[in-house]
């Protein structure tokens, strides 16, 4: 079982004894992302996030920060979403303290030297770049902007070079001091440590972190939008990349988790669905699957492939019948597969220190609720064939398609028709 404390100055803090690993694993949400930015500095929480392994003055380079984990044998990672940004580290649970020390250092105390600030620039531009370069994520990118058209959720993580090259130094001072604050903050620890120790170095290293004068900014909620569903990128390569998305349930709907047995049906592992029927059975791609992702108020399926050219349109009806059918061929047994699936998935992962540091924060920073795993099998298993039934008549319409393309296609006419678009 965990243990939430809260500091005084708000500060969240999630703990769990794991007595049988030598490793702990530190992990900071922020409870910030792409999805808070105004567009003239989009991009400005990723820059923030870089900006933080540049240096402290008491590590004063990017290297003496990296050497004072890797030097202990750990790891020290970073990641910015829509939604939150993470500062995590996995390290011997012998050098918990250090490590905490390391995080909370560059939390608090980091320069942003204005010569580091132009250099990490540089680096999210070449970023940028091969991101631009990589087809599958470019097709990635553009079904955002389609799923979630004129809205933050839309716009690359990275910002574009030209917001990044924008962004100031007084710009992400004024941003963090709206979001870096311990109010808006969730501390995630869990590892062969001792709570009374995590506790007391917690309140030590971040106690005196002072609360914000003024209040985190609300995120521009995600209303709906019509307009284009197609979104296509020639480009002379040997592949064309696909997503096929479907609009879906946000994370504070309580039937994620038919959605989630859904998707397990629909393209998760080499069982599902899709890998059966577009590779094993019509030999039409190498890899195929499915994803749900959850976000405050909104979410997708989304569906994503590599595939011939003079395989495209055949790919993309057989993924369309799929999708059509799981509104009235599920059965019993492929719900009674998924539901093992999910929670054999859900075992493996909490065996190591760092997802359940993720398990906790995660839904910590952005539900204020965090779930057991007991909690989550039993709703999991609560889930029943109508429930699946329904929820499928429910997503899956031709008129909520959307798709993305990125490779040699010229006319998207055919597309546009076959997710009655046009």
């Amino acid at each position: 079982m965990y243990r939430k404390t809260v500091l005084p100055n708000g500060l969240r803090l999630l703990s769990q004894e794991m007595p049988h690993t030598l490793s702990v694993s530190v992990c900071i949400f922020v409870g910030t992302g792409s999805r808070y930015e105004l567009e003239p500095v989009s991009g400005i929480s990723h820059f923030i996030e870089h900006c933080l392994f540049r240096g402290t003055e008491k590590r004063p380079t990017s290297r003496a920060i990296s050497e004072s984990i890797e030097g202990i044998g750990g790891i020290l990672n970073e990641g910015t979403d829509r939604e939150t940004t993470v500062y995590w580290a996995k390290a011997p649970r012998d050098h918990f303290v250090s490590t905490l020390d390391t995080l909370s250092d560059m939390l608090l105390h980091s320069k942003f030297d204005p010569s580091d600030i132009e250099k990490e620039r540089q680096v999210i531009v070449e970023e940028i770049h091969m991101s631009e370069d990589q087809p599958d994520q470019k097709a990635c990118q553009l079904i955002d902007t389609v799923l979630w058209p004129g809205h933050p959720l839309g716009r690359d993580i990275a910002g574009t070079e030209k917001s990044v090259g924008a962004i100031t130094r007084d710009d992400m001072g004024t941003y963090m001091a709206e979001h870096y604050l311990p109010e808006n903050t969730v501390v995630a620890i869990a590892g062969g440590v001792s709570e009374k120790d995590i506790v007391a170095s917690i309140e030590q290293k971040l106690g005196n972190w002072q609360p914000g004068s003024r209040k985190t900014p609300p995120f521009s909620p995600f209303t709906g939008a019509d307009g284009r569903r197609l979104v296509l990128e020639t480009r002379d390569i040997e592949q064309d990349h696909f997503l096929l998305a479907l609009p879906a349930l946000s994370i504070a709907d309580p039937r994620r988790y038919t959605e989630s047995l859904l998707n397990v049906i629909l393209g998760e592992g080499m069982s599902s669905r899709l890998f059966s029927e577009i590779r094993d059975k019509l030999g039409l791609a190498y890899a195929i699957h499915s994803y749900a992702e959850f976000l405050k108020d909104t979410g997708a399926v989304t569906v994503a492939a590599s595939v011939d050219p003079d395989n495209l349109l055949k790919a993309l009806e057989a993924v369309i019948k799929e999708l059509n059918l799981l509104k009235t061929t599920l059965t019993a047994q492929e719900l009674a597969k998924a539901k093992e699936l999910s929670k054999g998935r859900l075992a493996l992962r909490l065996e190591d220190s760092r997802h359940v540091a993720s398990w906790l924060g995660g839904q910590e920073i952005l539900t204020g609720e965090v779930l057991t795993p007991q909690d989550v099998i039993r709703r999991i298993e609560a889930v029943t064939l109508d429930d699946l039934r329904d929820l499928a008549d429910e997503l899956i319409r031709e008129d909520k398609m959307r798709l993305s393309l990125v490779g040699p296609v010229a006319d998207e006419k055919p597309f546009n028709h076959l997710i009655g678009a046009g």
